[in-house]
């Protein structure tokens, strides 16, 4: 009985073999016709893999700084520099880098407003991986100047300038910039910005008599003579006889010894004026009868750190004699006449209204109060 089953099981598999062969899209027919051509398949792969690459499809492939060249040689100079970036060991190319950057450079001035904001970015990337590179850093100094931001190139030059001091021409190019940018904000009247920047660069170029000039004449400018003497006089006298700085002395001498109006305000029988200590605005009432300047307690909370510590002295006051602190700040500046250094008193016990104008201002001048215009008149003694 068991033999049956396995004949008719046998003879039920191939009635089933020979129906699907007789079918147009038999199963066993495609797979006979797949096997009857893989030999020729591999064949065909072998011959391939057996046929050489050409030599440069192998040094594109292992080689990414042979397509960087291509790129940059187009022009695309941002996918070169990606390239460069993923090479095993990029600074171990960095003269090929330094190629790329000369020619940049020697094209500049005919490059378009993008084209230069590419170069910065391509610059940039570079000093990534490489801070201090020299020709990077001077390209990039270069790019902002281009660009018209002078600041920028001016702050990249003083940095080239303390990474190498040996390079000597990079002062001459330096003081060559500040001049230039400086000229340009004094055409444009920005005196603050001259003051502000003049001053960064002052600290790096100290002798630098353009600089030192530059704020001097700004500080005119806005009638802050104080500022300007306090410069001035921390010139040597061979510094005061540059051309520059002697004709703003002569300015400034003028300035200090011309007859000035100052605008009063009236406090009951009294009159109070405008005063500049230590930078900042003071009012104060004149007083002749008292032979210093003093301040009330509140506005000596103004410049407390600006001033410096004398003494106390015992002074006579209309509520008897009392202890007072005295003070010195750097000076005092009524209009645009000036006193340097100056001493004033605090009363510690005022806390409202004005401080008084006493005699150690007023005795350097010839003045009087046109009391019909409500002005003090200031004349040189």
């Amino acid at each position: 009985m068991r033999y049956l089953l396995q004949l008719l099981l046998m003879c039920s598999i191939s009635l089933n073999v020979y129906l699907e062969w007789q079918r147009p899209e038999s199963v066993l027919k495609r797979l006979l016709r797949t096997d009857n051509k893989a030999p020729h398949t591999i064949l065909a792969m072998n011959d391939a893999s057996m046929t050489a690459p050409s030599t440069s499809a192998v040094s594109t492939a292992i080689n990414p700084l042979a397509l960087a060249k291509q790129h940059f040689n187009r022009g695309d100079i941002l996918t070169a520099i990606a390239l460069w970036e993923n090479t095993p060991n990029p600074l171990s190319h960095i003269q090929q880098v330094h190629v790329w950057l000369r020619r940049l450079g020697e094209g500049l001035d005919r490059q378009s407003t993008q084209q230069r904001s590419d170069i910065l970015l391509f610059v940039q990337r570079i000093l990534a991986l490489k801070p201090n590179d020299f020709i990077a850093l001077q390209l990039e100094a270069d790019v902002y100047l281009a660009l018209d931001e002078h600041n920028e190139a001016i702050y990249r030059y003083l940095k080239l300038l303390h990474l190498y001091p040996e390079y000597t021409q990079l002062q001459d190019i330096l003081t060559q910039l500040i001049a230039q940018q400086l000229k340009q904000l004094k055409t444009q009247s920005n005196w603050h910005e001259i003051i502000d920047q003049g001053q960064i660069w002052l600290s790096e170029q100290p002798n630098n008599m353009v600089i030192v000039a530059a704020i001097v004449e700004a500080h005119l400018a806005l009638n802050n003579t104080v500022e300007a003497e306090l410069l001035l006089a921390q010139l040597s006298t061979q510094q005061l006889q540059h051309q520059a700085i002697a004709k703003l002395k002569s300015r400034l001498d003028y300035a200090t010894q011309q007859v000035e109006r100052i605008p009063l305000a009236r406090h009951g029988e009294h009159y109070v004026l405008n005063a500049k200590i230590a930078g900042q605005d003071i009012a104060l009432m004149i007083d002749t009868g008292a032979s210093v300047t003093a301040l009330t307690a509140a506005q000596f909370e103004q410049l407390a750190y600006d001033v410096d510590y004398i003494n106390s002295r015992r002074v006579s006051t209309a509520n008897g004699i009392t202890e007072v602190p005295f003070y010195q700040s750097s000076g005092i500046q009524i209009g645009t006449k000036q006193k340097t250094p100056f001493e004033f008193g605090v009363m510690e016990q005022s806390h409202y209204g004005p401080g008084l104008l006493g005699m150690n201002f007023l005795r350097h001048f010839e003045f009087e109060i046109d009391q019909h215009k409500a002005e003090l008149i200031l004349k040189p003694r």
